[in-house]
């Protein structure tokens, strides 16, 4: 069952303009909205994420007794283990190579300079299982006060 918050329309307008500005100055991205991820579309990751959410907590009061960070995102040590850096410094001639045949092919052949840069060295892209925060999460922490997910509350305008 869903929460309830009854909050009048200019008090929702205020906290997604100062939440939207909160993130626009920790991540240095532009237009973000109620559904921007903070890790998969404002690059927050790692220490990063955990500096803004610190400071979040600090500036709004929240209570984050609640909140499990790990389940929400991925720590530096599991977004930079030694494998990955290791496999990175080894692929990083062969990336080299894959740019000057896209800019070789790209004048002559779309479809054979698409499949060079979709080329991905046989490397599948990291699938997090993680629940990624969204502005609109962040919001509903401000106006309650305490960790809560956006999904779980219903927001009524008096």
């Amino acid at each position: 069952m869903k929460t309830i918050i009854k909050n009048s329309f200019k008090d929702l307008k205020q906290n997604y303009i100062e939440m939207q500005q909160f993130l626009e100055d920790k991540s240095g991205e532009k237009n973000i909205n109620n559904k921007s991820k903070v890790a998969n579309d404002l690059s927050l990751l790692g220490d990063d994420n955990y500096d803004m959410l610190k400071n979040f907590i600090t500036k709004y009061n929240i209570d984050f007794s609640d909140f499990k960070y790990d389940e929400h995102f991925e720590s530096e040590g599991e977004l930079f283990s030694s494998a990955s850096v290791f496999l990175t410094i080894l692929l990083i001639p062969l990336y080299f190579i894959k740019i000057i045949l896209f800019l070789i092919f790209k004048p002559f052949s779309k479809s054979h300079s698409k499949t060079i840069n979709d080329f991905n060295f046989f490397i599948k892209e990291h699938k997090s299982n993680k629940i990624d925060l969204t502005m609109g999460d962040l919001i509903t922490f401000k106006i309650q006060g305490k960790f809560s997910l956006r999904e779980n509350v219903k927001f009524v305008l008096n």
